[in-house]
């Protein structure tokens, strides 16, 4: 049966009361594969988007930390040597405090010289004239990738190469190299430890092992000088483009539930990235050394993600697969998470050559 339309008003009549019931329009079927077609393209293109949009994060996060390395080599070209990772006092009076971190002395450098005119570098940063200056959010110092960042505080995602520990006057102890979880270090492997400021302990000692095997350290600032432990570019015997300066961790800077915890703050945990003490039971004796110790276990790059702000000072980032790095000559690039330790330890060495001889040679 055929439907007759009206042209004059285009209203379709029927001369069958069953041509009416038709009508057009999608079945059932046609709007299940409709819906079936547009859930696969949404499948297909939302990976390659989520994809795209972490390779835009990364790359911001690259180009921070490029700015902040360039600020660092700049700051290290001006005073002929590293700064320090944090500087603290060292104990006499007038000089108690935790005084500031490596971000203060680059300030200059990345457009921030107003911020270090106003810092007074003879108060320790929580004092009330540093205190609101270490907690303005500075972006070039933060990546896009870090879920800690909170808006309007002094976060921090960058942290230098202290290679196996730190010292100076950490927890009471006068400039004797301490690991972030093994304690003192028994570097040398004679089965002594640092004691004090002078003591000895072998050769080489325990203090010299230490300096060559990291790049930045704690000093003490003003009063009796007990710690003063520096690198300088010209030092760098393994090579700039060998001896890793900067790199991420997530898991540094601002934490609400710690206010003295800032990109200011000379705390090692939240300066700094060490490698993991590559010696077990404690001491680096015959049969004890392994450089696979570097990059494993809760110590290996990109391990806890999880971990409060500054409890966790190794290289993490949300990147997949590892985390960016800048050397000491101005070049950065990714590095692989699986890296082998001992290559790993190598590149935080800036001066590992000298310990060929040694069990540690590398």
């Amino acid at each position: 049966m055929m439907c007759k339309r009206s042209l004059s008003n285009r209203v379709s009549m029927c001369s069958d009361p069953e041509c009416c019931r038709q009508r057009s329009g999608y079945t059932i079927i046609e709007l299940l594969m409709v819906v079936g077609v547009i859930s696969i393209l949404i499948a297909l293109v939302l990976p390659a988007v989520q994809s795209a949009r972490n390779s835009a994060r990364q790359v911001q996060c690259l180009n921070n930390m490029r700015n902040v390395g360039l600020g660092l080599i700049q700051a290290t070209d001006a005073a002929d040597r590293f700064p320090a990772c944090g500087y603290y006092g060292d104990g006499t009076p007038g000089t108690v405090g935790s005084f500031r971190s490596w971000v203060v002395e680059i300030l200059p450098y990345i457009d921030q010289a107003t911020l270090y005119n106003q810092w007074n570098f003879e108060k320790h940063y929580l004092d009330p004239l540093n205190a609101p200056l270490g907690e303005t959010h500075l972006p070039v110092l933060t990546c896009a990738d870090d879920i800690s960042v909170v808006p309007g505080q002094g976060n921090l995602s960058y942290v230098v190469n202290s290679g196996v520990g730190f010292s100076a006057l950490i927890a009471g102890i006068h400039d004797c190299p301490i690991g972030p979880a093994s304690g003192k270090l028994d570097l040398n492997g004679n089965g002594i430890t640092c004691n004090s400021s002078t003591e000895g302990d072998g050769t080489p000692s325990d203090r010299e092992m230490f300096f060559q095997m990291g790049l930045f350290f704690n000093e003490t600032w003003k009063g009796e000088v007990r710690a003063r432990r520096h690198h300088t570019m010209a030092g760098l015997t393994d090579g700039a483009s060998n001896t890793m300066m900067i790199s991420e961790n997530i898991r540094t800077g601002y934490d609400p539930t710690r206010s003295q915890s800032n990109w200011a703050s000379p705390n090692p945990y939240l300066t700094s990235f060490y490698i993991g003490y590559p010696c077990l039971n404690g001491t680096c004796s015959e049969g004890n050394v392994d450089y696979n110790l570097a990059n494993s276990g809760s110590s290996a790059i990109n391990a806890g993600i999880d971990q409060p702000e500054g409890s966790s000072p190794f290289p993490k980032s949300l990147h997949y697969g590892g985390v960016n790095v800048g050397y000491c000559d101005g070049h950065f690039q990714f590095l692989s998470e699986k890296i082998d330790g001992k290559v790993y330890a190598a590149l935080a060495s800036p001066q590992g050559g000298a310990l060929e001889g040694t069990l540690l040679a590398q």
